[in-house]
């Protein structure tokens, strides 16, 4: 246990599901930062001699899990951060790292841990941190984009996506629950996110690096809309619909869940009947299965992902 430190310490999990050339780069940002993680944990969703051999390779010091089954993002972080609670001190806390989606620069857990402290030191309710985070808006079961003009110091969100090095109080996490396990893919940041929300916690987007980030892609002065297009019916588009129904049921936004299931999962695929009619059978279908199992909670690994 840390918790006689002076200073909060870092840890890190980081799932990974046959991506080596990925993980190279990822454990390579990792060990690169000006502030090292005080463990790092590397859970394998389809454990391999050659990915342990990665792990011990570009980073030595991490500690390699393989999962038993494919337990998906949400099981992977869960079982990580379960394992990170038994060593880490209440006033420390833990970022979560994609395989295929690094730490874009080396100042990233510098910077992170110092919005963490500012945050903390005015607001004892912060619980986590990132390099940005969307705001979700209940009644209508959809992401609202922060403005630009806001985008300064530490900002106020709901959610911190997977791939913005989400760091957790430990603290907030031993009081209210780690990753759900059985999200198994797709907002289980977002369950979390409000579920910290819900219990008076507060989650924070550092305003700065995500203003500069916008302005390098060239997206300011942009809206957040729906995507009109229909992409393929996937199983990432299975679990993404029937978590999101199931989040907004539980969080008692039954009306939000019935608007969800009615535009994306039914309106969006008839307007595209005439001009792609095999494709949107194929959604409605898939639409139509992952709506009622997240309205009726059937959930864990249903659909087997394929690469």
């Amino acid at each position: 246990m840390s918790e006689g430190g002076l200073d909060p310490h870092l840890f890190g999990v980081l799932v990974t599901y046959r991506r080596p050339a990925e993980l190279v780069r990822a454990l390579a940002a990792v060990s690169g930062q000006t502030i090292p993680l005080e463990h790092l944990i590397v859970v394998d969703n389809s454990p391999s001699a050659d990915t342990a051999g990665v792990v011990r390779a570009g980073a030595p010091g991490a500690e390699y899990v393989a999962a038993t089954e494919n337990l998906g993002p949400a099981g992977g972080i869960a079982l990580g951060m379960a394992r990170l609670l038994e060593r880490a001190g209440g006033r420390d806390w833990i970022v979560t790292l994609d395989d295929d989606d690094p730490p874009p620069d080396p100042r990233v857990f510098a910077d992170l841990l110092a919005l963490a402290a500012e945050t903390a030191d005015r607001d004892r309710s912060t619980a986590a941190v990132g390099l940005s985070g969307v705001r979700f808006d209940r009644r209508r079961g959809r992401v609202v984009r922060v403005a630009d003009g806001e985008l300064h110091g530490a900002v106020a969100v709901d959610s911190i996506a997977g791939n913005q090095c989400p760091c957790y109080a430990v603290g907030a996490l031993r009081a209210v629950g780690t990753m759900r396990t059985d999200l198994f893919f797709g907002h289980e940041e977002l369950e979390l996110g409000l579920r910290l929300v819900d219990a008076g916690y507060s989650l924070y987007g550092h305003g700065p690096r995500w203003y500069d980030t916008r302005a390098a892609l060239g997206r300011l002065d942009m809206d957040l809309l729906p995507s009109r297009t229909l992409g393929d019916p996937t199983w990432r588009r299975y679990y993404s619909l029937r978590n999101l129904v199931r989040i907004l049921r539980e969080r008692g936004t039954t009306g939000a869940a019935l608007r969800v299931i009615a535009l994306a999962g039914v309106a969006k695929p008839l307007v595209h009947l005439v001009s792609e009619p095999r494709r949107a059978f194929a959604h409605l279908r898939l639409n139509a299965r992952a709506c009622w199992d997240g309205w009726r909670g059937r959930m864990g690994r249903t659909v087997e992902p394929l690469r």
